[in-house]
């Protein structure tokens, strides 16, 4: 006779793995909750100590009573987490997730697990706009409201949530994006002065950010005295605000690079798309942005910063494209003498790699040539 229900044993194999964890922490329990809480300290001290006025019940219940095991019992829904995965049953994967949150909290990989699979993977098997954001925001919410401020020294949780609204939201690599991106910025208008640039700390505007959005407007002010005022309305920005509060912690060396790179990524399209055009609140209103040109010196000052600090092709070529889209946005506004000095600054780049001296076309006939050819051009000078 069968005992368990298919449906019931995860339930089954929950219950069971933490009755034999508490059974067995009975007996040993002191000397492996010392040993297992000295690298994960226990939900109340984590909670108080990140600003957190009372910690989950769950993560409380996890810490005192399974005490050293909850380790066991994390491995055990690790490898079911993984059997899901696979299967894609994603939707039980999310209550899954939970439990693990709750018994490894400070573990980095759970939070950036379980985001993914809401803002990414339970997404893609809605079909209706609304439904898909509703899962896209609880994986912000996730990583924003609750894996964060439990590991706030974390670059590679907020470089995540930066990939988010950079990836997700920002770019239209879901059906869905532009439906995002709209509601991204209607939920952040209420938050911000009218042109969307970040309010004056410690107003009544700066509290209703800290609740809705969980940013920080000193931070913001501190990156629009190096960028320039940005419009907070764009997911982009979003993306470069997390990016660089993970950078400003000194982050570990294998996430210095990738934060950096995120940053001036963001910085770049804010450059050519960082203004938002009309009123979120008008009635019908639809996602539209124009060109942001005050940011453009202070995003080549950045670029070339990088460069400096890192041997990466990838910047090369960031920078580069970066120098023809300033190049052809001046041209095309009339401001032939701003597309001068960006061509001279291009044209002296290519020189100081080594490229030949007519790598770069002459500023009367850049119109004429594809990006793509400067690109083509650093693969010749072998930077891949």
């Amino acid at each position: 006779m069968r005992i368990f229900s298919p449906q019931r044993r995860p339930a089954a194999l929950l219950l069971l793995l933490a009755a034999a964890a508490l059974a067995v922490s009975a007996g040993l329990g002191t000397y492996l909750r010392e040993a297992r809480q000295a690298r994960m300290p226990p939900a109340a001290t984590s909670a108080a100590a990140h600003g957190m006025e009372k910690p989950p019940a769950l993560l409380t219940f996890a810490t005192t009573a399974l005490g050293g095991f909850r380790g066991i019992l994390a491995d055990a829904l690790w490898l079911r987490a993984g059997r899901m995965q696979e299967q894609r049953r994603f939707v039980e994967l999310v209550q899954l997730s939970d439990w693990i949150t709750a018994l490894e909290p400070h573990n980095e990989e759970v939070w950036v697990f379980h985001a993914w699979n809401l803002a990414y993977n339970v997404t893609v098997l809605m079909t209706r706009p609304e439904d898909r954001w509703h899962w896209v925001y609880n994986g912000i919410r996730l990583l924003r409201d609750r894996g964060i401020p439990l590991n706030p020294e974390s670059a590679t949780l907020k470089r995540e949530l930066g990939w988010i609204f950079q990836h997700k939201i920002g770019t239209d690599s879901d059906a869905s994006s532009a439906y995002f991106r709209t509601r991204w910025a209607q939920e952040m208008a209420p938050c911000l002065l009218p042109d969307g640039a970040a309010p004056e700390p410690g107003s009544a505007q700066a509290k209703r950010l800290a609740e809705t959005a969980r940013m920080d407007a000193a931070v913001m002010r501190r990156l629009e005295q190096q960028f320039g005022t940005i419009d907070w309305r764009l997911p982009l920005a979003s993306s470069l605000y997390w990016s660089a509060l993970a950078l400003e912690n000194d982050p570990p060396g294998h996430e210095r690079l990738p934060c950096r790179r995120m940053v001036y990524t963001s910085l770049i399209d804010l450059c050519f798309r960082g203004t938002l055009l009309g009123n979120p609140a008008t009635p019908g209103w639809t996602f539209q942005t124009g060109p942001r040109p005050r940011h453009i010196p202070a995003t080549q000052a950045y670029l070339e910063d990088s460069l400096r600090r890192f041997d990466f092709s990838g910047i090369r070529y960031a920078y580069t494209g970066f120098l023809c889209d300033a190049i052809l946005y001046y041209l095309l506004s009339g401001q032939p003498e701003k597309a001068r000095t960006y061509h001279q600054t291009l044209t002296d780049f290519f020189a100081s790699l080594g490229a030949p001296a007519d790598t770069i076309a002459p500023l009367e006939r850049f119109l004429d040539t594809s990006p793509d050819t400067y690109g083509e051009a650093l693969n010749r000078l072998g930077y891949q």
